[in-house]
């Protein structure tokens, strides 16, 4: 059985992945947009957890 985040904990990852996003931006000195936050508030958990991966989270 497949379960679900809670609005709490995918709010929480949601800010780690931005902060993550946002300090890879600066060291590059490459503009950061900030709309990418609703990219991911509409994504699945599983869609999620794969981003957060890739930005070196859990």
């Amino acid at each position: 059985m497949k379960t679900k985040m809670n609005d709490n904990v995918k709010g929480n990852l949601i800010a780690q992945i931005m902060g993550e996003m946002k300090s890879a931006a600066l060291l590059q000195n490459k503009p950061f947009d900030e709309s990418i936050f609703f990219d991911l508030i509409f994504m699945s958990d599983k869609e999620l957890l794969n981003v957060s991966k890739l930005c070196g989270i859990k």
